[in-house]
């Protein structure tokens, strides 16, 4: 009996206490229009993440910040159409980092303050739009080495964000589809053997970066066999 009554025990904190705080996103608030409101927020976006920094909360009732996020594309009435993505739960803490993030997307943000289940009015919606993904690839070639056998060879891109390439084949004009991934920003080739004489075959090359961002595709080489 006690060896149940533990475990359920363990199970009951789990399930209220969460794994990572995730239990935050299911908390309801109430609106304490009393407490301070951000007033400003500054951010600095990248391709796939947005950084935000504000002034240090001098209120002592507050006890965090929650970040609200929303899509412009979205037809708002009030504050309908913002999910909280994230909380921050120190008053004395004056940044925050959303890592869910597209490149080249507009994004609009709002925070409130928060203290014992209240939190305050909604702040101002701030715009955001995030940085373009690099350049791609800006030179490929097919070569026939021997037959049944293509060689490509690409320039490497030149940012050290690149960690791999993602080759990609069209089959007589077909869809292009995924073939291979080669790893390291230097490495400039790769060698199909799959390939079969009387059909015609086009290639290119996406730069992924270590935070898995990808660029554009290169431009297409085409070779026929």
């Amino acid at each position: 009996m006690k060896k149940s009554t533990l475990l359920l025990s363990v199970l009951a904190l789990i399930i209220f206490n969460g794994c990572g705080g995730g239990i935050k996103g299911l908390l309801i608030y109430d609106t304490d229009p009393t407490l301070k409101t951000i007033k400003q927020v500054r951010a600095l976006p990248m391709m796939s993440s947005v950084g935000f920094e504000w002034e240090k909360i001098e209120d002592r009732r507050v006890h965090g910040i929650n970040i609200y996020r929303g899509s412009p594309n979205d037809r708002f009435g009030g504050d309908q159409g913002f999910k909280r993505i994230g909380s921050v739960g120190n008053r004395y803490a004056t940044h925050f980092v959303d890592t869910h993030t597209k490149p080249n997307t507009k994004y609009l943000y709002t925070f409130t303050t928060f203290s014992l289940g209240k939190e305050s009015k909604h702040g101002a919606i701030l715009r955001v739009k995030t940085r373009p993904p690099f350049a791609g690839v800006c030179f490929v070639q097919a070569y026939k080495v021997a037959p049944g056998v293509v060689k490509l060879l690409w320039k490497p891109h030149p940012s050290q964000r690149v960690n791999a390439y993602i080759i990609e084949r069209s089959v007589n004009g077909g869809a292009w589809k995924y073939v291979s991934q080669v790893e390291g920003q230097l490495m400039a080739e790769y060698i199909d053997t799959f390939v079969r004489n009387g059909n015609s075959y086009a290639y290119r090359i996406i730069a992924k970066s270590y935070d898995d961002i990808r660029a554009k595709a290169s431009q297409p080489t085409h070779i026929s066999l």
